[in-house]
């Protein structure tokens, strides 16, 4: 009787251990940063970037929500760090790697490369917005740098009865 109550707790400890050993890499605390972006304008919209590095393969969730009274959508993208400079069209986004749109969400995205590579995200309505946006990695601390606020060019008007 002695020898079943010493196997089955040796069978729990290693049923414990197990668990631990095979369960999944876990995440890195999440890097939170503030933003606050304006409505759109005559000629363009708002897009507010971070910056961060990253190794091939590497995962990564990327977390946003607004917090204005009324909920508003906004556009995400991941893009290489080039795309933070170039021109482009608010309701197209820039070149991205991946894009999502809503009040708030989560994305689960991995690195094709390594490389330097942005969140930005796009204002595409006429009320302003603030929030957060969060970035974790698997196995890693991510470091971001908020890159700042741009504009991209809204989509051009229709000429008389063209539209």
């Amino acid at each position: 009787m002695r020898f079943n109550k010493f196997v089955i707790a040796y069978l729990m400890i290693l049923t414990v251990a197990g668990t631990f050993a095979s369960s999944p890499v876990s995440a890195q605390a999440y890097q939170s940063y503030s933003f606050s972006l304006s409505g759109l304008s005559y000629m363009s919209c708002w897009y507010w970037a971070v910056m961060f590095n990253a190794t091939q393969g590497q995962r990564f969730n990327v977390k946003w929500n607004e917090t204005a009274g009324i909920p508003t959508s906004l556009d995400l993208y991941i893009t290489n760090l080039s795309s933070f400079g170039q021109v482009w069209v608010c309701d197209r986004g820039p070149v991205s790697l991946y894009s999502n749109t809503g009040a708030f969400g989560s994305a689960n995205w991995a690195a094709p490369s390594a490389g330097e590579f942005t969140v930005l995200l796009v204002n595409y309505n006429y009320n302003s917005v603030s929030g957060t946006l969060s970035i974790t990695a698997a196995n890693a601390t991510v470091t971001g740098t908020p890159l700042g606020y741009g504009t991209a060019l809204l989509p051009p008007r229709c000429p008389g009865n063209a539209c």
